[in-house]
């Protein structure tokens, strides 16, 4: 990929209208500079997309084996089978992994964004196609390959490779549907910056909508997900909406605690109230009830966006790649269907989820 003309310490410098070596010693040793300095010349960083080159000098013109992947958490290791996978393939072509977590933080992503960039990386690959506008300027002036992983649906810089999660929240809400479930709630955790988990609320609240239902119930928060939180907020949703009969929960560590919490309260799993989640955590089908859930192929993400990585190395085009996931139908959706096939039929399936 050709490079394009990238800002230069001498640039900066110009600028701010100091010396390079000003500019330098902001970088390196930014207590030695005043602190109204430092911040005119991080401004023109910013305003220049400059990113500082932390190879040796003979190699600052070149790129280094390095591939740079930047995923939004590694909590409950959601991503960890995608890393290793695309880890073990990129190794195979003598390419060596840099992994970064953002936490869901805009901030930091700009930072790590920067960061990664700076080592002159070959390519980078990073979770999400919705990102901070300084990050998404600092990689398309970067001039490496960029792919996107996890989400398919939307504008993209580059390349992306993953799942449409709409079709997925579609998928989830048309099976509750079609099992008698009514009254539905989404629950968990909720970013405002994570689109995935607005995308499947969005596609839950469409297969509602399809059936003719009510509005989906909505507790949730912009905390990490864990068991405590899931079994927190049922407790609160119970609370405010006693009749709610089902609960998709944004990840399977959320529905662990929604499951236990409805144990505590004496609600029957299916009777009384479905559970569905997103992940398919290797403990989900060990529970009882087993786990209703979605299986993202993570594996696949990972061999994919290796393979679209390699190939913009070489020289190959920008594109779009599509995972594949399952709808894993277990025992906490296992209510018979209380609803007209008719009803059940009028939501569009989708073709990519498969039971």
């Amino acid at each position: 990929m050709t490079d394009r003309t990238t800002p230069t310490l001498a640039s900066i410098a110009a600028r701010v209208g100091v010396s390079v070596n000003t500019v330098s010693r902001a970088l390196r040793a930014p207590n030695t500079v005043r602190p109204e300095l430092r911040q005119k010349i991080r401004a023109a960083m910013d305003e220049l997309n400059y990113v500082p080159n932390r190879l040796a000098g003979g190699l600052s013109g070149t790129r280094s084996d390095v591939v740079g992947v930047i995923v939004t958490s590694l909590h409950h290791s959601e991503f960890a089978s995608l890393v290793d996978t695309l880890q073990a393939e990129l190794l195979a072509q003598d390419l060596q992994v840099m992994l970064a977590n953002t936490r869901y933080d805009p901030d930091e992503e700009v930072r790590l964004v920067r960061a990664v960039l700076s080592w002159r990386p070959a390519a980078i690959a990073i979770v999400g196609i919705d990102h901070p506008p300084k990050a998404v300027e600092l990689l398309k002036a970067a001039g490496v390959p960029v792919v996107e992983m996890w989400d398919v649906d939307g504008p993209v810089i580059d390349t992306a490779v993953g799942i449409d999660h709409r079709a997925i929240g579609r998928a989830q809400g048309q099976h509750l549907v079609e099992r008698g479930y009514r009254r539905l709630a989404f629950l968990g955790s909720l970013r405002d910056n994570d689109s995935r988990a607005h995308k499947r609320l969005a596609g839950v609240e469409e297969a509602t909508s399809a059936a003719g239902l009510g509005h989906v119930v909505r507790r949730t928060e912009p905390l990490p997900g864990n068991p405590d939180l899931g079994e927190r907020l049922l407790g609160e949703l119970i609370e405010r909406q006693s009749d709610v009969d089902a609960v998709v929960c944004n990840s399977d560590v959320i529905a662990y605690g929604v499951l236990r919490g409805l144990r505590r309260l004496g609600r029957d799993v299916p009777g009384d109230v479905g559970v569905i989640g997103f992940g398919d955590s290797e403990a989900s089908s060990c529970l009882t009830p087993a786990l209703t859930t979605v299986r993202p192929d993570r594996e696949a993400i990972g061999r994919l966006a290796a393979a679209a990585i390699l190939s913009r190395i070489d020289g190959g085009g920008p594109e779009i790649r599509r995972a594949d996931w399952r709808l894993m139908t277990r025992e906490t959706t296992a209510r018979q269907s209380r609803i007209p096939l008719a009803m059940a039929a009028a939501i569009p399936a989708d073709p990519l989820g498969k039971g």
